[in-house]
């Protein structure tokens, strides 16, 4: 998995010239995915009474919850090709979606094909150890009475407080349809956009003080660095908005007008996190 710093050299041309990085990008190929060795795979069954979470030793276990009365949610963390396309194929998911699932440096984008709607986004978080911005892209389809999530780490996600909350009787997310999950989780990944722009803010904060004391190279250098990893996240976060503004504007029926209040919430925080990530 790529970090932000790591594309950094390709905003320069000269460079990209002088180390012949730019003989090695080449648009029109997709990037190729590396399997990883082991996929977590958990699923969670519910409604405003019951709840279960199953964790599943092989994807086939979970295509009886297709039948399920209860909504279901079932989170795939490590992506295979051959497991997604089993998973994908049984669940009734288009071919297109399958490819987008698996394919590497999407844009955010919400679609509505054969009833599904999918969208795709990246979970930002800040790494203490290297300082630095870091991406996993997550993959989010609502069908009729289930969600399925796909994440490139098993290590690590913003979704904690999600699978708390279903453990919780009577609560929101219990009651409602699988609809409402599908807020959340774009809602939680929204939510933590803010926590990587105050870490952000946090070196830009100790950066001034540093020029203020004792301005040299280094400064400079470091100023540059961190230009160049806010325009990264920038322009990471910037396609949320339109892909939440395409679930307030769809037609399906998968929506529930009792949700749709939630997903113009979500349009708020992101349009908020733009014009912070601008600022």
């Amino acid at each position: 998995m790529k970090k932000p710093a790591d594309y950094l050299s390709f905003l320069n041309p000269i460079e990209l010239l002088r180390t012949k990085k730019v003989l090695q990008v080449n648009p029109t190929l997709p990037p190729q995915r590396v399997a990883v060795e082991d996929t977590e795979i958990n699923v969670y069954e519910y409604d405003d009474k019951t709840y279960e979470k199953f964790t599943l030793a092989k994807i086939e276990e979970s295509f009886p919850f297709l039948e399920s009365p209860s909504n279901t949610w079932i989170n795939v963390d490590g992506l295979k090709q051959e497991e997604v396309e089993m998973l994908c194929e049984h669940f009734n998911i288009h071919p297109l979606i399958v490819e987008d699932i698996l394919s590497l440096g999407q844009r955010a984008k919400m679609d509505e094909i054969d009833g599904l709607l999918f969208c795709v986004l990246n979970m930002m978080y800040y790494d203490d150890n290297t300082q630095s911005v870091e991406s996993e892209q997550v993959s989010i389809v609502l069908g009729e009475r289930f969600v399925m999530s796909f994440q490139e780490d098993p290590k690590r996600d913003v979704f904690k407080p999600l699978r708390e909350r279903l453990k919780i009787a009577n609560s929101k997310v219990r009651r409602y349809d699988a609809d409402f999950l599908f807020y959340i989780l774009i809602d939680l990944i929204v939510d933590n956009y803010y926590l990587v722009m105050e870490r952000l803010g946090e070196r830009i904060e100790v950066l001034e003080d540093d020029i203020i004391r004792s301005a040299n190279k280094k400064s400079l250098a470091k100023i540059n660095i961190l230009r160049k990893e806010m325009i990264l996240f920038r322009r990471t976060i910037a396609p949320v908005r339109e892909l939440v503004n395409g679930v307030l504007r769809t037609e399906s029926e998968l929506i529930h007008e009792k949700t749709e209040k939630y997903f113009k919430d979500v349009y708020d925080h992101i349009v908020q996190a733009n014009e912070l990530a601008d600022n």
